[in-house]
This record gives structure tokens, C-alpha cells and sequence, in this order.
């Protein structure tokens, strides 16, 4: 396997300057800002809203959903056990069981609390010196980790936004994910 090059690795091996990155508590606590706006962005919509496909390769919001949220529930793991299991291949199953739109609100709910909470507990086990994580891509740091899916989650909740704009329902006041600091989103939404 090919190992994975962290940004600041690949503008060295090219001559650039790197970009400064923001540490984990920043980019751990922008990942709950992300959720939390991602929960606001989906509680009004009923079950028809939460299937409709999205320009995001006919993906509904339900599985964007899930697809962004189940990591958060394996990233306090990757502190703990350095260990981050995530295979999207089970995201099917897990949509599936969400069967109503209060299911996938609390399921949203949920994870979003339970990130909180751990970022709460975690304290300063987030500050220093942290774990390098396996994972189904490799080893990774836990903060290349975090931003990971900081950006991830950013990415699709600019495309929650753009479907809801697009389906006639704006959100009044969206999360301006793009001024995250070290959050290189592309220009492209979908």
C-alpha cells in the first residue's frame, strides 16, 4: 500500500511553503460546529426531503448522513485504541435502519452529542503528542485523522446546502465552512 503524504510533507517535497494547520482542539471542535449544522440543516425536512437524490452521484441525505456522521462515532476509538475501522461498505445497512425522518434526525442528534462529549472529556489527551492511527488506508496521525474528516464532513454539508437551496428550501443562516481555518475545499460543490 502506498503510504499517504501528510500536506505539509507534499509542499516540502515540492518546494512549497506549507500552510499552517490548525491543531486538533481547533479541528476536532470545528468538526462538532460541522455537525451541529448539519443537524440544523436536516430537522425540517420530512422522509420525502431527507431520499430525494442529490447532485452528489444521486445520494439522498440520508446516506449523506450517514456516510458523514458513523466516523464520528470511530474517532474517539482512534484516541483510545489507535485504531479507526470505517468501511463506508456497511453505510447501506445502517441507512437502511433509519427508516423515518425522526430516525435519521436522532441518529444525527446523537453522534453530534456524543462528539461533544468526548471532546469535553477528552481534555488535554487532545493537545500534544498523539497516537498514529491504523486504518483501512494505513497509518495516519490522529490529527491528519481529524482534519480528514473535517473535511469530509465540510464538503458534504456544502452540498446539504446547495440541495436545499436547489429544492426550494434555503437554510436562512448556513455554516460558512469554507473560512475553517487550513480547510482547502475545492470550488466545486458537487
Amino acid at each position: 500500500m502506498t503510504p499517504i503524504l501528510h500536506r505539509s510533507q507534499l509542499a516540502s517535497l515540492l518546494g512549497l511553503p506549507a500552510a499552517e494547520e490548525p491543531d486538533a482542539v481547533s479541528t476536532a471542535w470545528d468538526c462538532a460546529l460541522i455537525l451541529d449544522a448539519w443537524v440544523d440543516g436536516i430537522h425540517d425536512l420530512d422522509l420525502d426531503g431527507l431520499l430525494t437524490p442529490t447532485r452528489s452521484r444521486g445520494r439522498t441525505l440520508r446516506n449523506l448522513t450517514v456516510n458523514v456522521f458513523h466516523p464520528f462515532e470511530l474517532v474517539p476509538r482512534a484516541l483510545t485504541e489507535a485504531v479507526f475501522p470505517w468501511d463506508p461498505d456497511g453505510d447501506d445497512a445502517r441507512e437502511a435502519a433509519l427508516a423515518s425522518a425522526d430516525a435519521i434526525g436522532a441518529y444525527a442528534s446523537d453522534i453530534a452529542a456524543a462528539w461533544r462529549a468526548f471532546l469535553v472529556a477528552s481534555g488535554d489527551r487532545l493537545e500534544g503528542e498523539l497516537p498514529a492511527v491504523d486504518s483501512p488506508r494505513g497509518a495516519i496521525g490522529f490529527c491528519e485523522l481529524l482534519a480528514q474528516q473535517r473535511w469530509h464532513a465540510a464538503f458534504h454539508y456544502r452540498q446539504l446546502v446547495a440541495h436545499r437551496a436547489e429544492s426550494g428550501r434555503p437554510l436562512a443562516r448556513p455554516l460558512a465552512v469554507e473560512g475553517m481555518a487550513g480547510l482547502d475545499l475545492p470550488a466545486d460543490v458537487f
